[in-house]
């Protein structure tokens, strides 16, 4: 028979609803990304090839938008484990070697969003009051999306940890429900 305490296993994933209420936040910032991104690049050409206005800011302004949207993605990405990959070998392993693979790249990922923050937080401190060349956004305004992106996907790569600790102690406690009715 269990003890009170050793039957308090983690039930619920608390970092998942809120994960999953942001990722709904997300979506829409991404959309208006992509179509802010192409409009501002086809504005940009049509100025300069049809009305022959040079808008020197415009793939500025194109840039930040895919940077937020490639960096405020990275969250759900990882979260859907949709970024680009090729696994033709990957899938050819047994299920056994492909486990082990599966936990190396969550750690490299951990590892290379760790690098990623660190930088990130080199290059904000050196900044100041620098703005960008042609558009005079502030780089703070600029890049601080990369920082976002890089918070958000560590707290999903916790979620992530904690998601994986629930299975566990629900595969536990099934095992044990099945052992103590024998």
């Amino acid at each position: 028979m269990q003890s009170p305490a050793e039957g308090k296993a983690m039930e619920k994933n608390f970092l998942r609803p809120i994960m999953d209420k942001i990722e709904k936040i997300i979506f829409p910032i991404q959309s208006i990304c992509v179509y802010c991104s192409v409009l501002m690049v086809f504005v940009t050409v049509m100025a300069r090839e049809v009305l022959h206005i040079s808008i020197v800011w415009g793939y500025e302004v194109a840039c930040f938008f895919v940077i937020v949207l490639l960096f405020i993605g990275m969250p759900v990405n990882l979260h859907h484990n949709t970024n680009l990959k090729v696994t033709a070998l990957y899938d050819m392993m047994p299920a056994s070697v492909q486990k082990i693979f599966s936990v190396l790249h969550f750690l490299i990922i951990l590892f290379v969003l760790i690098l990623m923050a660190i930088g990130f937080k080199e290059y904000m401190s050196k900044l100041g009051k620098v703005v960008m060349a042609a558009s005079k956004f502030p780089n703070w305004l600029y890049y601080g999306s990369i920082g976002i992106g890089i918070a958000l996907s560590l707290v999903e790569m916790l979620t992530e940890i904690l998601d994986l600790l629930v299975k566990k102690d629900k595969k536990d406690q099934i095992q044990q429900k099945g052992e103590n009715e024998l």
